[in-house]
């Protein structure tokens, strides 16, 4: 995963994925992901990741040639618009997914797309093991 280090937790709590990286001789840093995988292009967001300070990772056509969309619960918020934040399934059971996307929510990902350096920095921003 584009120079990072991979550990998938044994429980799901909600982080779904581990980055780390080794710092110096001893130490590590390390960041969970929640991960949202499809074979095709979906984008979905749950209310139940708010102010957990989770990184959000979309990996679209999983299988083929994957792409990847890297954000903030609040970014992947805002890319959800308006519109999906006023629907019943939002309001009433804090959800909302999109499994066939569209020219304008294409548009809104555009920025998060590839965000590897984005994830690098916040990775490099966590606590160091093993320091003192």
């Amino acid at each position: 995963m584009r120079g990072f280090e991979v550990s998938t937790p044994v429980v799901d709590r909600g982080v779904d994925l581990i980055v780390f990286r080794e710092v110096g001789q001893q130490g590590i840093r390390a960041l969970p992901l929640q991960l949202k995988c499809a074979s095709g292009e979906s984008f979905g967001l749950d209310r139940k990741y708010e102010g957990r300070g989770i990184p959000l990772a979309y990996i679209w056509n999983v299988t083929a040639n994957p792409v990847a969309f890297l954000m903030t619960y609040e970014e992947a918020l805002a890319v959800l618009g308006a519109k999906a934040v006023a629907s019943k399934s939002w309001i009433d059971g804090g959800k909302y997914a999109v499994t066939r996307v569209g020219a304008d929510l294409r548009q809104r990902l555009l920025p998060f797309e590839s965000r590897w350096e984005w994830l690098a920095e916040r990775l490099m921003a966590q606590p160091e093991s093993g320091a003192s």
